[in-house]
């Protein structure tokens, strides 16, 4: 059942299974920075058996492993407001997020509504502006 409808806080199995969720995205992410750093190493191999890449390639790896990094740590701070019991309320509305939502998007810090409303009205502003 998805407590997070009626206002309650997360069960302890639901908490269990975001965390799992979080700890596994926050693998994915050590990962990923794992093998853009490898290909950046290669890259830079100072003893000229890697091919340097263009300023472009540089730049792009450089920018994917910065963004990498940026993204890991949005679950960090995830996991530690999951430690605190402040994890699952909407920064904005201070509504409950759901549970499902946590569970396809642990690191998520708006309910499902104040993501469309900001959506939309980024949306909007985009749209004035062009």
């Amino acid at each position: 059942m998805d407590h997070q409808h009626h206002g309650q806080p997360l069960t302890p199995l639901e908490r269990l299974q975001v965390r799992d969720a979080l700890q596994d995205r926050w693998r994915e992410q050590v990962r990923q920075i794992t093998l853009l750093s490898l290909a950046r190493y290669e890259r830079d191999d100072p003893n000229g058996s890697a091919p340097f890449a263009t300023s472009g390639q540089g730049t792009s790896l450089d920018a994917a492993i910065d963004r990498a990094r940026a993204r890991l740590e949005v679950l960090e701070q995830a996991m530690c407001r999951l430690d605190v019991r402040s994890y699952g309320s909407c920064r904005r509305c201070r509504e409950p997020i759901g549970f499902a939502r946590l569970v396809e998007t642990p690191e998520s810090t708006l309910c499902e509504r104040c993501t469309r409303e900001v959506a939309a009205l980024n949306h909007s502003n985009d749209v004035g502006v062009a």
